[in-house]
């Protein structure tokens, strides 16, 4: 064959290739958890090693192209909690967000009912704190927004947001005009959000805080909650506060978590508080084409993967 003829074949195939690949969809992968708590005897557990809890998952972790996790106390240096029990009042060392951003962690939800546990300056050392080490959040509304800011973020030519909100508010906190507080849920606002968002991006995932502690089984109002959040715009709904894994239902084209559990956490009494899973959605084309999840079980504060 002369060296012409080869060239064009060699050409032929590269062209050929080229096309191939426009013409797959783009695909990604967005992985979730449950609850994590950096105090009490997981603070005990991990001493100056901040990377200890995650270490038994770090790879599946760092497989996903996006992965959000539910922040269940704040990062903060402050010495002035809030009025509630000193035994249900949390923060963790700001050297966590070191951890948490090699981890894999890209987003943390903050809210729930421990975010304000060091009142508002712990949330906004908090945000400060996650900034600083190039990690996203949701659930929070800070001095001189209206409400809490939508995050949007384009990855693999998919624009993709997040919305957070804790159905019942933190404990011992007091709400004030102008000050830092994590994102409530109100029915009728929230649903006029939700759709507001959906229009500016192809994909939006709502965080939840809600639910009764150690219930395997989400409440009527749970399901309500999330059926009027996906009849606004929601495509996939993540759930946190029970504890223990709760089931997951699809809803239309949306897929709802009602709780995905413990994550990083230290040992509880009920059962299943040491049962926990990483959520995969795989998203192609702008759309939810798979969901999977990894088991997990939680020992000694850190989450190991149950194989078989």
């Amino acid at each position: 064959m002369k060296r012409s003829s080869r060239l064009y074949f060699v050409l032929a195939a590269i062209c050929v290739l080229v096309v191939f690949n426009l013409n797959q969809p783009e695909e990604l992968t967005i992985a979730a958890v449950g609850d994590i708590l950096l105090d009490r005897d997981v603070r005990k557990a991990m001493g100056s090693d901040y990377a200890y809890p995650y270490k038994e998952v770090v790879e599946d972790l760092r497989e996903a192209d996006l992965l959000i996790g539910n922040l269940e106390c704040p990062l903060t240096t402050a010495e002035n909690p809030v009025l509630k029990d000193p035994v249900i009042t949390f923060k963790a060392d700001t050297q966590n967000a070191v951890a948490l951003k090699e981890a894999g962690f890209d987003i943390l939800n903050l809210a729930n009912n421990h975010a304000m546990d060091y009142d508002a300056i712990g949330l906004m050392e908090t945000v400060t704190v996650l900034w600083e080490e190039g990690l996203l959040y949701t659930g929070a509304s800070l001095p001189r927004c209206e409400g809490q800011v939508p995050l949007i973020i384009e990855r693999n030519g998919c624009k993709i947001g997040f919305l957070g909100y804790s159905v019942f508010p933190p404990e011992g906190y007091i709400s004030r005009a102008g000050k830092a507080d994590v994102s409530r849920y109100y029915e009728e606002e929230t649903a006029v959000e939700i759709e507001k968002v959906r229009q500016t991006c192809d994909l939006l995932v709502v965080s939840f805080h809600w639910g009764k502690e150690f219930d395997y089984y989400p409440s009527e109002r749970q399901k309500d909650i999330a059926h009027q959040a996906v009849d606004a715009g929601a495509d996939l709904i993540l759930g946190h506060h029970p504890h223990v894994l709760q089931e997951m239902e699809q809803y239309g084209d949306a897929y709802i978590f009602y709780s995905l559990g413990n994550f990083i956490f230290d040992r509880q009494i009920p059962r299943g508080t040491d049962e926990s899973m990483v959520a995969k959605i795989t998203v192609r084309d702008k759309k939810i084409v798979e969901v999977d999840t990894i088991p997990l079980y939680i020992e000694d504060c850190q989450p190991t993967r149950i194989d078989g």
